[in-house]
């Protein structure tokens, strides 16, 4: 069809049109000269009936160009209108056999894949599904299978490179490879790798300083018991010392006393508070020893 199929142009001439333009925009211009605002000074009302006057003009002039146009584009238009409904027909045919194109191009790419999902079974790769690394730029007839073959074994060796970019990585390694088989980035998973070490430094950081301010809070509320204490201590001695001289006993200004108290802290410290007991004197009695010491 296309042989045949061939616009010809029988008969073409410049266009030709004939008018008074000429003579009109040299009327025009001197007529103009006579609606300058300098000849209408302290009458609007001349001005207001002149302005009409040229509006009117305007609007006639335009009317008879737009005419004028479409009477010379007329040819064109149907010249135009003819081609199109001749283009259309044509993509009509042309979609038609689309069709079978299509079909036939879509049944030479399910025969590529199946033959690459079988090399791919050749491979015995299991890690990730073919589809995982699948590009669909191979079914295109343009690539040869023996290309397609090398993209694949290349694929597999370098998830296999990165398993073991992940491995020497060290940390984490059991969350990581998961994950990397999941986007196959390398570039990421090492990057969650980082972060995840650093939520995890600042994680034992957070715990240290909590301990450290427990510990802190722990150890003033035991020295405002403390002092509690003595501070009653002392308010009750001289009764206590009255009742024994009234009694006749002797009056005792330390009495000795007996606590039941659990320490905890380092062993080194612990070591050393009970060497202090034993210099100055303080019985203890031993009654448990935390995480077998």
């Amino acid at each position: 069809m296309a042989d045949n199929l061939e616009l010809l142009v029988i008969e073409k001439k410049e266009g030709v049109l004939l008018t008074n333009i000429d003579k009109l925009e040299t009327f025009v211009q001197e007529k103009l000269k006579e609606y300058t605002p300098e000849n209408y000074k302290g009458d609007a009302d001349a001005a207001k009936k002149d302005r009409a006057t040229l509006n009117t003009s305007k609007k006639t002039l335009a009317q008879e160009r737009i005419k004028v146009i479409k009477e010379l584009m007329k040819p064109f238009e149907d010249f135009e209108t003819r081609c199109k409904a001749l283009e259309k027909n044509i993509d009509a045919a042309a979609g038609a056999l689309d069709e079978i194109v299509k079909a036939k191009e879509t049944a030479e790419k399910e025969i590529k894949r199946a033959g690459i999902t079988e090399f791919f079974i050749t491979r015995q790769f299991s890690l990730v599904p073919l589809e995982k690394i699948f590009d669909e730029r191979w079914l295109n007839k343009t690539v040869k299978m023996k290309d397609v073959q090398e993209e694949i074994d290349a694929k597999i060796k370098k998830i296999y490179a990165d398993i073991k970019t992940i491995e020497a990585f060290g940390v984490d390694v059991e969350t990581l490879k998961p994950l990397y088989l999941e986007t196959l980035d390398i570039g990421a998973t090492i990057e969650r790798g980082r972060a995840i070490q650093e939520n995890r430094a600042r994680l034992a950081k957070e715990a240290e300083e909590r301990a450290e301010r427990e510990q802190k809070a722990k150890m003033q509320e035991q020295q405002a018991e403390l002092a509690k204490e003595e501070i009653k201590a002392q308010q009750t001695a001289p009764v206590a010392s009255l009742a024994q001289q009234a009694a006749g006993v002797p009056v005792d200004d330390d009495p000795e006393m007996t606590y039941t108290l659990r320490f905890k802290g380092k062993r080194s410290v612990l070591f050393a508070l009970r060497q202090y007991m034993i210099d100055n004197k303080i019985e203890y009695e031993k009654l448990e020893a935390l995480n077998g010491k």
